[in-house]
């Protein structure tokens, strides 16, 4: 019995991926498959490379070496969420008769007012992952802020 579940269990998850995947697509290059993709970041052989890393820390003993997991970790997914969300990681609500991209940056700008943000003003993004919202708001086309990003990776 345990074999059946396990089973349909692996077959709901390739279904899910190849969905998501094969028929969604990427956010911002609609008609080009995950298969298509070429180039990036880095290459084949340094995702083998930390596809390797990544799963020997769970091979080994608990021996923490949480820096280069992480480090490991975004190295591997950030291409991937570029891929599936542009340059802007977070999710923000959805707008009716707005696209995903539209309500995005609606979002990020309402964030700005939010904050009211004034010409020349020092603004700290902390945790800007690759900085996508603090480039493309109005945080810096608009409010003339001077921003500046700090993440936990060097990717």
């Amino acid at each position: 019995m345990d074999s059946v579940a396990l089973y349909c269990t692996a077959a709901l998850v390739a279904r899910g991926i190849y969905w998501f995947i094969c028929i969604l697509g990427p956010v911002e290059r609609k008609g080009k498959r995950a298969s298509d993709l070429s180039g990036g970041s880095i290459s084949a052989e340094s995702v083998k490379d930390n596809y390797n890393q990544y799963w020997s820390f769970f091979r080994k003993p608990k021996q923490i070496e949480s820096t280069r997991l992480r480090h490991t970790f975004y190295n591997l997914v950030t291409d991937i969420y570029e891929w599936g969300w542009g340059q802007s990681f977070h999710f923000s609500p959805s707008i009716p008769g707005k696209s995903v991209k539209e309500a995005t940056r609606i979002h990020e700008e309402m964030a700005v007012d939010l904050i009211k943000v004034k010409p020349g003003q020092k603004i700290l993004d902390a945790g800007c992952g690759v900085g996508g919202p603090m480039r493309a708001t109005r945080l810096i086309q608009i409010s003339e802020a001077h921003v500046v990003g700090i993440t936990i990776n060097d990717y």
